[in-house]
């Protein structure tokens, strides 16, 4: 499996709100760097804890890897997040720029904000 056929998979895992393959996709001592985020738990639980914040605050997501671009062991990806809350349509984007080792994600740097459609005045 290519780098980006991991997220390929892990997209459409999340998208029916799987995310039981966390040690597939992490590695044990994964990092999210987020400034916003300093104390921010590593490893397994980390990156389960970021999958699962990703969902829930688009319950019901439609998760889709829109954009992917590979250099030697990083990618950089840009993310959607389509659901329903409330009633409303609620999108998450997300560009991030990911590191590998032996194919499996080690380093996270993410920008996430939230949109919705179609604009509210």
């Amino acid at each position: 499996m290519t780098q980006k056929d991991l997220f390929l998979r892990a997209a459409a895992a999340m998208s029916v709100g799987d995310i039981d393959h966390i040690a597939e996709w992490f590695t044990e001592d994964f990092r999210l760097h987020d400034p916003g985020l300093p104390n921010w738990p590593t490893g397994y639980e980390g990156a389960r804890r970021m999958c699962q914040t990703l969902l829930d605050l688009v319950p019901g997501a439609r998760v889709e890897v829109l954009d992917m671009v590979e250099e030697g062991d990083r990618v950089g990806v840009r993310w959607l997040f389509s659901g329903v809350a409330e009633g409303k349509p609620v999108h998450l984007s997300a560009v991030a720029i990911y590191r590998f080792v032996d194919g499996r994600i080690a380093e996270d740097w993410g920008i996430g904000f939230k949109s919705e459609w179609p604009p509210t005045a």
